[in-house]
């Protein structure tokens, strides 16, 4: 694990000390862009640049791209009545030279397939996106001006904006002066000082309603500018408060923000996270839901993964992406505390096990990814993972040192993959070789099963058996290092770590109790095929659901209980009659008896999307789904008594003895197992799909009040109503989309789906 390769240190040496600053090999290094751009005239822009290059090698032609009508060119003051932009003589320039190309044009509008990346003329503000999902090349800098339109060709740039009378420009870089001319059109130049690529330079123009404010940091001080449309200043405030907390929190886990100001501009088709000018789709200027806050932080963390180092090419995305999608974590913890941040980690991690590998056409790696996914949930949110689990595989105070170093050292130059594993092993000091070869450049994911091989109860010491399934893909991870909390009798717990090579390994622990329990990854540090999550119930029959981890429990008495939610298929034998199990499986970690009376209930659900696809297709297999338990390694499988309810599309299998130990799902010969079943109550919910403003009538067999309860499809909590009756009509408010209604009481749980027009 550590310094284990005989030539890794002296090789890794010779690799760092020649990235920090790569820049794609070029014949031509393009140092400086000059721009003015005038917006006054609704509908176009006229572009005026001034680029300083210099040649690096002899070359006859430079060849530039633009969205756009080229009118004249001119070189060192010569005019090129011929000249072509993907042809631009240079034969007469010499390596060295420092040479001034004035390209004069004009913009009408280049938006791209998909209607988000590229330059928009909307009625009420024209704005640029700098990258463009469906175009290759996927930056768009080319939509304001003639460029070199890659990740790598860095420069530094001056704009100068004419806005149209009334109207005011928001840009990338630092505001050096603004005044107004005859027509009473504003001017204002802007200065980006640090090189960034073309795609990063943003430009908004619009009748803003300006914001100013100032964010304190470890680092420095930065000026906060906020321009909108039409929203109470107060609540566009609250929206960015948050920054106060995050800023800082940034500054200590990756180092100094590197860019002077911090500014954001409301527009109307999405974010991008251009220098010192992000774009933030308009509903979220003044919004606190999740989504909003999480996409503000998220447009900020680029301003480390991303701007400050940037990925070499988009088949390395995730760099970018990833990275900024795990800072919205990170910004979640500076916010609101570990325990939020690891509940939004754990939705996320769900979502992505159960629907990345079907919105991205199959399990894929993170690096090198094919262009058409360069934007896809693989490079967004598996790669969120990876940062995730890079920073519980080197340990937290490890990682964001290393963090610090690389972007010190790497700052305004580009990374890839390969250089960025052997900077993160150099600066943590642990070969991540075999973590980069396997959750970066190979699909799928690891998941773990531990069981025990035996137990000292003298000495308290305990020795156990863990084997790893990959899930997803073929590779296996050779290099294990797994955190595993253990739990006495009365829940005071140890935390050791697991480390082992190849597929499976026996560790021996000495603790300082006898262990009742354990739990792999209590803490949530690494991205494995498994949810955690824990019930702490006070009694009396009060349901908790736990759905990251797809159950719920309820007791009579108060009870502790942990889950492990794992994909893959359980391990051990399973029954004759067995005809499939599920894609996954349940450890139950507690300590309690049958005297507490707890009940389980196991969620299942079929579809394209949904978390059992795969395992069962045909509603026929309704009828055939059991649940199948042992108390753990070592002990045979063997089919629990259970109510069935919901239907064939979705519901729960109801364990009312439910005890500790290992659950999962199965497709079972009905006959062969002779399982008791029970079909349970249903529920109808009409009219369904429900209009807008529509009275939803529920109907169910119920004949005692019930609490009706309506979730997103994301598991948050979009309406409730208690003490119901059946029959009655209700009028929930929702936005459009798919909802899941769920009714209980201190008997039952009924579920169905609703679909909001």
């Amino acid at each position: 694990m550590i310094y284990k390769k005989t030539l890794f240190w002296a090789t890794l040496m010779l690799l760092v000390s020649s990235v920090m600053r790569s820049q794609e090999t070029s014949s031509v290094d393009i140092l400086d862009y000059d721009l003015a751009l005038d917006f006054s005239t609704p509908g176009s822009c006229l572009g005026d640049a001034t680029l300083t290059l210099t040649p690096l090698q002899s070359v006859s032609t430079l060849a530039l791209l633009l969205e756009g009508t080229v009118d004249s060119m001119w070189l060192d003051g010569v005019y090129l009545p011929e000249a072509q932009l993907n042809a631009i003589p240079m034969a007469s320039a010499s390596v060295g030279d420092t040479l001034r190309l004035r390209i004069r044009y004009s913009l009408s509008g280049y938006v791209e397939q998909g209607d988000f990346g590229g330059l928009h003329f909307d009625r009420d503000m024209d704005y640029n996106l700098g990258v463009g999902f469906y175009t290759n090349p996927h930056s768009l800098g080319r939509v304001l001006f003639p460029c070199r339109d890659n990740f790598t060709d860095k420069s530094t740039y001056t704009l100068r904006i004419r806005a149209r009378q009334g109207w005011t420009a928001q840009s990338s870089g630092v505001l050096q002066s603004r005044s107004f001319d005859e027509d009473g059109c504003e001017l204002t130049v802007w200065r980006i000082a640090h090189p960034v690529p073309t795609y990063l330079v943003g430009v908004g123009v619009a009748n803003w309603d300006i914001l100013t404010d100032t964010i304190y940091s470890h680092h420095g001080t930065y000026p906060l500018t906020l321009g909108h449309h039409g929203y109470d200043s107060l609540l566009v405030r609250q929206a960015f408060a948050q920054l106060d907390s995050v800023v800082p929190m940034f500054e200590r886990c990756f180092g100094p923000y590197r860019w002077e100001r911090i500014g954001y501009i409301g527009t109307r088709k999405g974010s991008m996270e251009h220098v010192n000018n992000i774009a933030l789709v308009r509903s979220f200027m003044g919004s606190m839901q999740e989504n909003a806050q999480t996409t503000i932080a998220h447009e900020l963390g680029h301003a480390w993964f991303g701007n400050l180092v940037t990925c070499s090419e988009g088949a390395d995305m995730w760099i970018n992406e990833g990275g900024a999608s795990f800072t919205a974590e990170v910004a979640m913890e500076a916010v609101n505390g570990r325990t939020v941040s690891d509940d939004y980690y754990q939705r996320n991690l769900k979502a992505v096990i159960q629907s990345t590998h079907l919105t991205d056409g199959g399990y894929r790696p993170l690096s090198p990814m094919p262009h058409a996914y360069t934007y896809g949930s693989t490079t967004y949110n598996k790669g969120w993972m990876v940062w995730h689990s890079l920073r519980g595989y080197l340990g937290e105070e490890n990682f964001y040192n290393a963090m610090n170093l690389l972007m010190e050292r790497c700052a305004f130059g580009n990374i890839n993959a390969y250089r960025l594993r052997d900077s993160l092993s150099l600066y943590s000091g642990i070969d991540l070789t075999d973590f980069f070869d396997f959750h970066v450049f190979s699909p799928g994911f690891v998941d773990y099963y531990v069981g025990l091989e035996h137990s000292d109860g003298t000495n308290n010491e305990v020795c156990l058996w863990v084997c790893q399934q990959t899930v997803g893909g073929s590779a296996t991870l050779r290099s294990h290092r797994i955190p595993i909390t253990f739990f006495s009798h009365t829940l005071d717990t140890a935390k050791r770590l697991i480390v082992y090579e190849g597929n499976e390994g026996r560790v021996t622990f000495s603790l300082p109790f006898e262990p009742a329990f354990w739990i792999l990854d209590y803490d949530k540090e690494i991205s494995d095929a498994a949810i955690v999550a824990e019930a702490h119930l006070a009694g009396g029959g009060m349901m908790q659901n736990l759905r990251t981890a797809s159950i719920s429990l309820k007791s009579v008495q108060p009870v502790d209980a942990y889950v492990e939610h794992h994909w893959g298929t359980a391990y051990g034998d399973f029954p004759y009659g067995t005809i499939r199990p599920a894609l996954r499986y349940w450890l139950v970690r507690g300590t309690w008896d049958t005297t507490a009376a707890v009940q389980g209930r196991f969620q299942f659900a079929r579809g394209s999307d949904a978390i059992d696809q795969g395992f069962y297709t045909h509603a026929a297999t309704y009828d055939s789904l059991a649940i199948l338990y042992r108390p753990g390694n070592g002990h045979s499988w063997r089919p629990l008594p259970h109510t069935r309810n919901g239907n064939a599309n979705e519901g729960t299998l109801v364990v009312d003895s439910l005890l500790p130990g290992e659950y999962t799902l199965a497709v079972v010969d009905t006959v062969q197992l002779s399982i008791p079943t029970r079909t349970a109550a249903t529920l109808d919910l009409f009219p369904n799909p429900l209009p807008q403003d529509g009275e939803l009538t529920v109907d169910t067999p119920l004949d005692t009040p019930y609490t009706i309860s309506i979730f997103a499809s994301d598991g948050r909590l979009a309406w409730r109503k208690t003490h119901c009756t059946n029959g009655q009509k209700v009028r929930p408010r929702l936005t459009s989309g798919t909802y899941f209604v769920v009714i209980e009481n201190n008997f039952i749980s009924l579920h169905s789906k609703l679909i909001q027009l």
